[in-house]
C-alpha cells in the first residue's frame, strides 16, 4: 500500500473543482494506492511520470518505490492537466 502526496499546486486544482468530482477523485486515489502502475506511463518531457485517466479529468503523479509514496503533481481536465 502506497501513501498519496499532493503537491500544493495539486491541492489549488483540486479545490477548485465541483464537490461530486473531488469525491470521484478521492476513490480515484484509493485505486492509485493499491497499485500506481496500473496506470499509463508518460513519455517524452513528462517521462517518469504517470497519468491515472478518469473520465474528462486526468491524475499526474510520480512513484517513489524506496518511500512508497506517490506524489500528486496536477488533477484536472485532460484539456489542461498536461501543461
Amino acid at each position: 500500500m502506497y501513501r498519496i502526496k499532493l503537491t500544493a499546486q495539486a491541492k489549488k486544482e483540486l479545490k477548485n473543482l465541483k464537490v461530486v468530482y473531488q469525491i470521484a477523485i478521492a476513490a480515484a486515489f484509493e485505486d492509485i494506492k493499491e497499485n500506481p502502475f496500473i496506470s499509463k506511463p508518460l513519455t517524452r518531457e513528462l517521462s517518469g511520470r504517470f497519468s491515472y485517466k478518469m473520465s474528462v479529468f486526468r491524475i499526474i503523479y510520480t512513484v517513489n518505490e524506496s518511500d512508497k509514496t506517490v506524489q500528486v503533481l496536477s488533477v484536472g481536465h485532460r484539456s489542461r492537466v498536461y501543461r
